[in-house]
């Protein structure tokens, strides 16, 4: 703990007072914050929205096609950022208007980290158990209307950990915003690698210690719904 928690703090702290005492611009810009918080809610959105429809089909309906699938949702995530970032470069140049747009930075977060609310999702699903959906199959539901009706709504605790999951990753992820974010589109990750390759490590403290500060929300999220959860099953 004191390793992976204290010692980085400690020192963002020691270089943030000798910026101050130097006089240096170390607060972080509100658009950078705001800008962290928007990209990371969106990949997060878009990520569970992508989700849902794998871990069902995977969890619900296994098959050869299902696991396929499924497996081939990890490619993304077990490849480098700043691949995925490049070969996204070289689609969005060719498709003019999507060329460092959100849309394509949020397309970006999805394929790195969708296995992240893929997993999370899945294993939520994987608790409901089928008697919940034959029950609703036997009320009158069709098969899409009884996942929908009665399955989809049990695991939304899956869902909101999966989105925490990919809103603390997108938070602090750096190549693929440094390559497809727009012009001017600057986060807290941007800010913190733009003052260090310069070595004003004053000035990077700040973002730096609001990056800590912006990560610890989805961090305790999901600490609380995984407290809630041993509850429960207590």
């Amino acid at each position: 703990v004191a390793a992976a928690l204290l010692g980085p703090l400690v020192v963002t702290l020691t270089w943030l007072l000798r910026g101050l005492a130097a006089g240096e611009p170390v607060l972080p810009s509100l658009s950078a914050v705001w800008h962290t918080l928007e990209a990371a809610a969106l990949g997060a959105v878009a990520s569970v929205a992508a989700a849902y429809p794998v871990a069902l089909w995977a969890s619900r309906r296994p098959s050869r096609l299902s696991r396929l699938v499924e497996r081939a949702s990890h490619t993304g995530y077990a490849l480098p950022g700043i691949v995925v970032a490049l070969s996204l470069v070289f689609l969005g140049v060719r498709l003019g208007p999507l060329y460092q747009s959100r849309a394509m930075l949020v397309l970006a977060y999805v394929v790195l980290f969708l296995p992240q609310a893929i997993g999370a999702i899945r294993t939520a699903l994987l608790q409901v158990p089928p008697s919940v959906e034959e029950a609703a199959r036997t009320l009158g539901d069709g098969p899409t209307r009884a996942l929908l009706r009665a399955v989809v709504p049990m695991a939304r605790g899956g869902a909101f950990s999966g989105g925490a999951l990919v809103f603390l990753t997108v938070v602090k992820e750096l190549p693929a915003t440094l390559l497809l974010a727009p012009t001017g589109y600057d986060t807290l990750a941007t800010r913190v690698w733009s003052a260090t390759t310069e070595a004003f490590f004053g000035r990077a403290s700040g973002p730096a210690l609001a990056l800590l500060l912006v990560g610890a929300v989805p961090l305790g999220a999901l600490q609380l719904l995984a407290g809630r959860r041993s509850s429960g099953d207590r």
